[in-house]
Order: C-alpha cells, then sequence, then structure tokens
C-alpha cells in the first residue's frame, strides 16, 4: 500500500472530533492555545479508554493567535543573551512564548494557522516519522487541486528548520512539530497561509543577532520562506485555508464538534495552563 492510501487509512480509522479553541486576540491566546494541546494529548487517551469507542476518537484542533507572537523551542531558552532577544521580541510588539515541544523560534500572526491531529496509539500506531508524514500527505492532498506540489524536506536557512519542513518550489511555507505522552501523540503545524513572511523571518534572524546565537541556530533567511498564497492565483484567508484542510478531511470522513466546555473547567487543562504559564515565566 502506497503512503497517500496509508494516510486515508488513518485518518478513516477515526472518529473526528474538532475545535478552534484558544484563538483570539488576547495576550494570553498563545499559552492557552498550549496548554489545550497538552490537555488533548491526556484527553484522547482517556476518552477511547471510558468509551471504547469503534472507531476510535481523534481530535483536530485549529487555533488563530490575532496577537502577533514568538513561540519559542526548548533549545531557544540556551541562547546566550535571550534576556536580549526577549526585549527585541517585545520592542517589535511581539509576544513570546514558550513551548514545551519542538526545537526554536517560529511566528504566529494573523496570517499563520496552526493545526494539529492528536491521537492514541493504542489503536492506531504511529511511528514518529509516520506521524510527520500523515500532516504532510494532509497538507499535500490539500492543495493538489491547486496545481501545487507540497515536498518535505529541510530547508536549513528558514526559522526552526527541520527534516519535515513543508515546501513548495523550495520555498518554506511552514514547519511541523509533534508531542507525545504516553499513548496520545499530537502532530503540529504552523502554515504561513499570507502575510508578510520577509518581516516573519527578518524578525526570527534579528532575534538570533540580538540573542548573541552560535552557529547551532539557524542563520535565517527570508528568500527561502514563502506562503500559501504566494503561489496561487485566488488569496486564501486563514479561515478559508483551514476549510480546506478540513474538508480534505471530511470528505473521507465526518467531523464531530468536539464539546470543551467541561474540559475548561477541569482540573486537568487547569493543571496544563498552569504548567504553560510557569514556562513562559522562565523567560523573564
Amino acid at each position: 500500500m502506497n503512503k497517500e492510501n496509508l494516510m486515508l487509512e488513518f485518518f478513516n480509522a477515526h472518529q473526528w472530533l474538532y475545535t478552534s479553541i484558544g484563538s483570539g486576540n488576547h495576550i494570553a491566546a498563545g499559552t492557552e492555545c498550549l496548554a489545550w494541546q497538552d490537555t488533548f494529548i491526556r484527553y484522547i487517551q482517556e476518552l477511547n479508554k471510558t468509551n471504547q469507542a469503534t472507531p476510535p476518537y481523534g481530535i483536530i484542533h485549529t487555533y488563530h493567535i490575532e496577537q502577533p507572537t514568538v513561540i519559542l523551542g526548548p533549545k531557544d531558552t540556551k541562547l546566550n543573551q535571550l534576556s536580549d532577544g526577549i526585549q527585541f521580541l517585545l520592542q517589535q510588539q511581539h509576544v513570546p512564548i514558550l513551548r514545551a515541544h519542538g526545537g526554536l523560534a517560529v511566528v504566529s500572526d494573523p496570517g499563520t494557522l496552526n493545526i494539529s491531529y492528536i491521537s492514541d496509539t493504542t489503536h492506531c500506531p504511529l511511528s514518529i516519522d509516520e506521524a510527520y508524514e500523515q500532516m504532510i500527505y494532509w497538507i499535500r492532498n490539500a492543495l493538489l487541486p491547486f496545481g501545487l506540489a507540497v515536498e518535505s524536506y529541510e530547508v536549513p536557512q528558514s526559522y526552526c528548520p527541520g527534516k519535515y519542513d513543508i515546501v513548495i518550489n523550495q520555498q518554506k511555507i511552514g514547519g511541523i512539530a509533534q508531542r507525545r505522552f504516553k499513548n496520545g501523540v499530537a502532530t503540529a503545524a504552523y502554515i504561513s497561509v499570507n502575510g508578510n513572511q520577509l518581516n516573519r523571518a527578518n524578525l526570527i534572524h534579528d532575534f538570533y543577532q540580538r540573542s548573541a546565537a552560535t552557529n547551532d541556530y539557524p542563520d535565517v533567511q527570508a528568500a527561502v520562506m514563502a506562503t500559501v498564497n504566494d503561489f496561487v492565483d485566488a488569496p486564501f484567508t486563514v479561515e478559508s485555508f483551514e476549510r480546506l484542510l478540513l474538508d480534505t478531511i471530511s470528505q473521507q470522513r465526518p467531523i464531530q464538534t468536539l464539546e470543551t466546555s467541561h474540559l475548561a473547567q477541569s482540573t486537568l487543562f487547569q493543571s496544563m495552563l498552569q504548567k504553560s504559564e510557569q514556562r513562559n515565566q522562565s523567560l523573564f
């Protein structure tokens, strides 16, 4: 069976629950979104164990951070002059936050879509590489009708370069990170849908300069990065691109809405939110 068929098999093997909880324009939106992701990794295992559903549940989580934000990775905390870099980001009116997964800094702003799928490997085993590949095939299938060929390989001079960078015409439009807890796995992508990618790349380039980055950090060059809209005739909004991705799944499998009101009040979410806030406090 080829890999594209394996992708369809994986998505068909779940009952998908969708939520965009955490999206917003308040300054803490990014922190809350990361807390929700950590919540869902744990909740999906509990949900499947309790319901014994066939097929098992999976969660699709999207969020838009309206407040321009730089999401730092664990490796960024080792920068020689991180405090200077943080002050620079604040001067540029970008909120710095710290995630627990992934390697390096990425920009999230009104032109960026963050999307993840969360699954339970008890029911559908996924290796680390397979989880990344599922995300690539999802985005590739969504953009195929537009005549775009999505590839994945590392773009070294992009920000947060990695083996599974999302690439169109040799330019990076997004990246993927992965987080696991016991049998839960969240595979998360940021996608630059529209907006000024030149400014985003220059921001991260200058952040690393201010932070006295060594050669272990990327020398970010704006020319190797782009947005989805750089390659299409009819521009996407973040919302319309999100809908395209969801439709790609719903054509194969219905998507239901995840009820989150009870989770927002749960001890689980409050605990994850507290941890997310504590991580961010370490930046200042």
